[in-house]
């Protein structure tokens, strides 16, 4: 990899080892399931609960039993989830120093030493052995590491013949997420916008993709969602998404502009 890059890398690093800074509650599942796996409008935390439930929908407990790679896993939080829900072994890695590091005192904490595993890599130089994991899982990572040569292939080659790879991602490929994108232009948080063909063409290796767009009309909620939201906000939000159900019905292919996708990798 060249200098350029390596100093892209570098300047992400200094990013998030800054913003991982504060102590780490303990990670208890059913008030996970609370606040993250629910709609934005009822009891979620923050605007993409709904797609962290669909996500989780499609997943349905897919890690039990299984070797898990957390891919990309900042302070660990998921990977505590999926040891507490049955998972044989969870490793995970992220490129910040300080979010692994908080994130390995927590799960000393929570008694998890010997399932959970978290170390500081590099998603273009990871070290696991060949086909090691059963599933991998990321929470809207991608948009971090794929602007990284050889991102697709470390992670092939550590998957199982027949395992899958699952991620969740807004996508530019929504009209308005990409007129955004260049509004926003470039951050120092390393996000780049992503297309469903960047994710076809960078993980191509893969014998199947799936890519499961969500949120059309629905993604009025950039706008509207807010922490303690009124009745009127709440109606609206509702009714977008019922649209949306109507809508995705009615004519499929419209998911491919949705704000949000789902992606299957399968090896």
């Amino acid at each position: 990899m060249n200098g350029d890059m390596e100093a892209v890398k570098q300047a992400e690093r200094d990013f998030h080892d800054v913003h991982y800074d504060t102590p780490l509650l303990p990670i208890e599942v059913e008030e996970i399931r609370r606040t993250l796996l629910q709609p934005c409008y009822a009891d979620g935390i923050h605007r993409r609960t709904d797609n962290l439930a669909a996500f989780h929908e499609i997943l349905a407990g897919q890690w039990k039993d299984k070797v898990v790679l957390d891919y990309v896993c900042g302070n660990g939080s998921w990977a505590v989830y999926f040891a507490l829900l049955g998972a044989k072994e969870v490793f995970g890695f992220d490129i910040s120093e300080n979010a692994i590091r908080r994130a390995c005192v927590r799960v000393e904490a929570q008694g998890l030493a010997d399932k959970v595993h978290l170390e500081v890599k590099d998603a273009t130089k990871l070290d696991y052995m060949d086909d090691f994991f059963e599933i991998a899982i990321g929470h809207g990572v991608l948009h971090h590491v794929i602007k990284y040569p050889g991102i697709a292939e470390n992670l092939y080659r550590v998957m199982k013949p027949g395992s899958k790879a699952y991620f969740f991602e807004g996508l530019a490929d929504f009209p308005l997420y990409r007129l955004w994108w260049k509004i926003k232009g470039e951050v120092p948080e390393g996000d780049v916008p992503i297309f469903a063909k960047d994710i076809r063409e960078t993980f191509s290796m893969f014998s199947r993709i799936e890519i499961i767009g969500d949120d059309f009309l629905f993604s009025i909620k950039r706008l509207l969602w807010k922490e303690n939201m009124g009745r009127v906000r709440k109606t609206i939000l509702r009714a977008a998404k019922k649209l949306d159900e109507i809508l995705f019905s009615i004519c499929p292919p419209l998911r491919r502009w949705g704000c949000f996708s789902y992606i299957i990798l399968t090896k």
